[in-house]
């Protein structure tokens, strides 16, 4: 008896230590726009909320994520890895800190493009992505009862969180930029009515052995993963087979069904499946995706049409390439069969979903401009791939720039009821003021080597929603009507 009280009494320190603060955390689910979550994790997320994150970290420790992707890099030629050093957490909400968790995991994150060394030397360190990991057990002792109450560890409904800086504000040509162009991009999916990760700007701080290093204002963004399904479907439809599609190895065009293309990537293994399994990941092998994809490819109008109706959330189809299109990201499933995810719901007729991600591009704000005008150019039915290389994704063309009327004319109907309900510039205009006002004096405090540009809007996003709305309501481009 006093040997199970004493594991008790450690037990419960270990947790206090993990999760401390001021403010008792409110568990108690409610249901705001399809999304079912506490409200600590819509204030989480509340634009209108201050949002400022301070990760403590040892020297030693970014040294060693250093070390980690120099070995991976010298095998593959990128620093993609998987592995965590440990830090502490600390959120703060309206300037006043709001929880406090330890021993969190912390590694960078991102692609082979996005992917680069800390170098922190004392004074400033890169920009980088970041990922956070509330659950990470490190060398806890499997089937412990630390190791099982770490895994169960998660801040607000979340497992994992990542941390983006805005790279826009470096590579585009303005001299200023609106920072939220993925945070309000998340938004305008969900207002869509499409399941979207919850994101919002953050001030950063890291703090390096005591010492602050000002990472100005980065986007955090809730990751898709089995937390987020959990969030938004039912507990009949949340259990089913989420995969992220990414141009690795091959264009994640859904055309081929080669089974190397499906699987669960290993970052030390140089491992990127264009369709990478992310739930299940020991019973599912990619079966029910490369099904729909032989099949889809041999069906086209009526057949493609009843195949669909009954396989995919059709109407959540149209609402998603009708919002790619508007959003204008060159580097996503229409213009670059890349970075979206696909899930098959776990329903007993399991429909398939598409879901957004990796939405730093858009509303003319973008690093990559292969139209030459921001993707302004292009009309709604039009057939266009932006890097030139890539055809169309053949179930792209089968449907909405396909011609058959069923599939066109829903296509251009959501296209019309979102110009209308949705993507308005006023509702953008007044995203931006909430979040200039909260966050213009730390857009250019960053300590990094990058050059932070400050807050500011450019004359370009009006003049992209003029542009995109009025291609939508007359199906040609403007002459002077947006000026």
């Amino acid at each position: 008896m006093k040997q199970k009280f004493i594991l008790i009494w450690a037990l419960s320190l270990f947790l206090s230590a993990c999760t401390s603060g001021a403010t008792i955390l409110n568990k108690e689910n409610i249901v705001k726009n399809g999304v079912t979550a506490s409200q600590d994790y819509f204030d989480f997320f509340d634009p209108s909320i201050y949002h400022e994150i301070v990760i403590e970290v040892k020297a030693k420790s970014l040294d060693q994520l250093d070390v980690d992707m120099n070995k991976v890099f010298e095998k593959y030629g990128n620093y993609r890895i998987s592995s965590y050093v440990s830090a502490n957490f600390i959120y703060r909400e309206d300037g006043k800190e709001k929880i406090r968790i330890n021993e969190v995991g912390l590694r960078t994150h991102g692609n082979v493009f996005s992917r680069y060394l800390i170098q922190y030397d004392g004074y400033s360190m890169n920009s980088l992505h970041w990922r956070v990991s509330f659950d990470e057990t490190f060398d806890l002792k499997v089937d412990s009862e630390y190791y099982k109450a770490r895994k169960k560890r998660d801040l607000y409904g979340l497992e994992n969180l990542v941390l983006k800086w805005n790279r826009t504000s470096v590579w585009s040509k303005d001299t200023t930029d609106p920072y939220i162009t993925e945070s309000y991009g998340y938004q305008l999916y969900e207002d869509a009515g499409i399941p979207s990760s919850k994101a919002s700007l953050v001030h950063v701080i890291f703090s390096i052995d005591g010492k602050e290093i000002d990472q100005g204002v980065m986007t955090m963004i809730e990751p898709v993963d089995d937390e987020f399904l959990q969030k938004r479907y039912s507990k009949d439809d949340q259990t089913g087979n989420l995969y992220k599609a990414l141009w690795q190895m091959v264009p994640a065009n859904m055309t081929g069904t080669t089974p190397l293309y499906f699987g669960v990537k290993k970052e030390e293994q140089n491992y990127f499946p264009p369709y990478d399994i992310k739930t299940n990941e020991d019973t599912n092998h990619g079966s029910d995706l490369r099904d729909f994809i032989k099949t889809y490819q041999t069906k086209s109008d009526k057949s493609l049409y009843d195949y669909l109706n009954e396989s995919v959330n059709l109407d959540e189809f149209m609402k998603f390439n009708a919002m790619n299109y508007l959003f204008g990201n060159p580097d996503d499933i229409r213009y670059n069969a890349n970075n979206y995810y696909l899930y098959f719901d776990s329903s007993k007729s399991p429909k398939l979903n598409f879901l957004p991600t990796d939405l730093d591009k858009g509303l003319g704000i973008t690093d990559w401009n292969p139209d030459g005008q921001e993707m302004k150019s292009i009309l709604p039915l039009d057939k266009y791939s932006s890097n030139g290389v890539v055809d169309i994704v053949p179930l792209l063309s089968k449907t909405i720039l396909s011609t058959y009327d069923p599939f066109v004319s829903a296509y251009l109907e959501t296209l019309n009821q979102q110009v209308t309900t949705v993507f308005t510039y006023p509702k953008y205009l007044k995203a931006y003021q909430m979040a200039y006002k909260l966050y213009h004096e730390d857009a250019s405090r960053s300590k990094t080597r990058t050059y932070a540009k400050p807050m500011g809007l450019p004359d370009g996003v009006r003049i992209y929603y003029c542009v995109q709305t009025y291609k939508v309501k007359n199906m040609r481009m403007p002459t002077t009507e947006c000026q």
